[in-house]
């Protein structure tokens, strides 16, 4: 039988010669990696609202600076779901990455480059840019890991990857971090949606679920 390094080093199907090319991630290390780009893409999302909130006179615009608020809180939990994530994987967040504090305007990170991003101060513009980050994935769109058209589509790639290298390696060899690692419900958050622990298949796509339900990528029925 083979030792536990090997089986998490092993692909999902090493003679899948089309892997790469569907955006397949068929590694613990490959999905440790897109879950730090998770981070950054969470973390890129944070200034747009930021500038956007900052630019409000809460006291004469109470409703839309709480909803601006509001989804800024959001983007910060989505943030913490991804680092409870790859900390579930025995992975170590990086937030102080210089990639991660490059300027505007600027694509989402590791997408197709089709949605640039620019601040502004609340208006047209800046709800205009709130829907390009928030926008649904195509009915039947495909996950991509990388060079994806939105959001939804990226951490699709990434259920399918937690669902394939647990099936091929096993849980146990898969989460295989400390469980003190993970921030939790304990921790003070006072946003929409919950804090979830990841320590095993199940509440890792109850976080990621969190996520995308939330709004980034959400595929809904448009009426």
């Amino acid at each position: 039988m083979r030792d536990s390094e090997e089986l998490i080093s092993t692909s999902v199907n090493p003679t899948d010669q089309g892997a790469h090319s569907l955006g397949r991630i068929a590694t613990i290390e490959s999905l440790r990696e897109h879950l730090q780009w998770a981070i950054e893409l969470e973390h890129f999302t944070i200034p747009p609202y930021l500038c956007a909130l900052y630019s409000l006179d809460a006291g004469r615009n109470p409703e839309a600076a709480e909803l601006v608020s509001s989804v800024l809180v959001e983007e910060m939990l989505h943030m913490t779901l991804a680092a409870n994530l790859l900390n579930a994987l025995g992975g170590r967040p990086q937030l102080d990455n210089p990639k991660m504090l490059q300027g505007y305007p600027r694509p989402l990170p590791h997408s197709d480059r089709s949605i640039e991003i620019s601040l502004f101060r609340f208006g047209h513009e800046a709800i205009e840019t709130f829907l390009k980050i928030e926008r649904p994935s195509p009915t039947g769109a495909p996950p991509e890991g990388d060079n994806y058209e939105t959001i939804g589509q990226f951490y699709d790639a990434i259920k399918r990857g937690f669902r394939e290298l647990s099936a091929n390696i096993g849980e146990t060899n898969l989460f295989c971090s400390d469980p003190a690692r993970q921030v939790a419900d304990k921790h003070f958050y006072g946003g929409g949606g919950r804090i979830i622990a990841v320590e095993n298949l199940v509440t890792a796509l109850a976080a990621l679920e969190e996520i995308v339900e939330q709004g980034e990528g959400a595929n809904r029925i448009q009426v």
